[in-house]
């Protein structure tokens, strides 16, 4: 992607009529984090769902070619997943709907372009300041803006603007990937902090950490189901509800060639077939990844510095007895020339699970090796 310029600080006029103060942070496209005033009263905890988000645009443009761009940031299908969820749940207001109960949603997205007479253009355009729409007007790959916790606590704010329809698009549609990684890390954050451990978990940990030196966040009522010299298996079995698992299997590193998708998914099966069962009392009946209907989905990341593999996809056990989704990371630690292997995977048939795969992510996210 190309170099984009260096996003400026909006200037939230229509907010300083209501609240006298700023708090939170704001962070521009290129990663510069503003720390602001911090509020004389208290806000309320931000509210809504997991991967809910609240978009202000005209709805006569979201019905239009501004819409449909929208749409494909916000409604992807995510990838990896055995059946067809969006990124996102999108809820669409236009500027008068926009009451208490929207001001405290989770996520909130303005939408404004500079072209348009509508009441509802109006009001958008009413956001910025003169100054802010000059440059708006003379950057035309300026075009995001984040903040933190105007209306709530925890509440996460993206402003998408243009000097016109055609120019806005033209931006969605070429950093899609950037706006929808705000997001997914607004959720992953919120789900990561929310993760409470147990005496009970804290004890499994102890084991795992003095057997494999690594630590990982083992939330209240997960159960050690398999720990070995090279190998944690530790899962949530409810008696109604998503069956929750995490893993975490070491060894010696070798050669880059253990990055490709290829080896991920063969080291995948050795280990699910040495290792994770689908039926204790059959010792034939194992996990495999599943490639003929559906090929796990790979990318690169960055992981606490570490070159990382992501890899998404289905599983299955090999008598089909069960099965699900999973998400997993494969990377090196440089210091012990250990490849680890974590993963999370998850059973709840028929229904979604788009929000468990990112709780596993979250899990995932926080391990380290010790």
């Amino acid at each position: 992607m190309r170099k984009l310029a260096l996003l400026f600080l909006v200037v939230f006029t229509v907010f300083a009529c209501t609240q006298s103060e700023d708090k939170g942070e704001s962070t521009d496209k290129d990663g510069k984090t503003t720390k602001t005033k911090k509020r004389s009263v208290a806000l309320p905890d931000a509210s809504g769902e997991p991967g809910e988000i609240v978009i202000i645009v005209n709805k006569k443009k979201y019905d239009g070619p501004l819409g449909d761009a929208l749409k494909e940031v916000f409604l992807e299908n995510v990838p990896g997943l055995t059946r067809s969820e969006p990124l996102f749940t999108v809820r669409v207001i236009e500027p008068f709907e926009f009451n208490r109960i929207f001001k405290i949603a989770r996520n909130i997205v303005y939408v404004s372009s500079f072209e348009g007479n509508a009441a509802a253009d109006k009001w958008l355009q009413g956001i910025y300041s003169e100054e802010s729409r000059q440059r708006i007007m003379n950057n035309p790959d300026s075009f995001m803006q984040t903040s933190g916790d105007q209306y709530a606590e925890g509440q996460n704010i993206l402003q998408l603007y243009g000097k016109d329809d055609a120019t806005l698009i033209k931006n969605l549609k070429e950093n899609a990937s950037l706006i929808q990684n705000y997001f997914n890390m607004a959720e992953r954050k919120r789900l990561a902090e929310t993760i409470r451990m147990s005496s009970a978990s804290r004890a499994i940990l102890n084991k795992v950490n003095n057997k494999l030196d690594i630590n990982i966040k083992i939330p209240a009522g997960y159960e050690l189901a398999m720990l070995e010299d090279d190998f944690m298996w530790v899962r949530f079995l409810p008696a109604v509800g998503a069956n929750k698992n995490l893993i975490v299997y070491e060894k010696e590193y070798e050669s880059q060639d253990e990055f490709t998708p290829e080896n991920i998914i063969k080291l995948r099966n050795e280990v699910g077939q040495k290792y994770v069962y689908g039926d204790p009392e059959n010792p034939e009946s194992y996990m495999v990844t599943e490639t003929k209907y559906m090929k796990p989905i790979t990318r690169t990341i960055d992981f606490n510095g570490h070159y990382t593999v992501e890899m998404k996809g289905a599983w299955k056990t090999n008598n089909l007895s069960v099965g699900g989704t999973f998400v997993s990371y494969t990377f090196v630690d440089e210091e012990t020339n250990k490849l680890y292997y974590v993963e999370g995977f998850v059973i709840h048939p028929n229904e979604d699970h788009r929000e468990l795969i990112r709780e596993m992510e979250s899990l995932i996210t926080t391990f380290k090796a010790s």
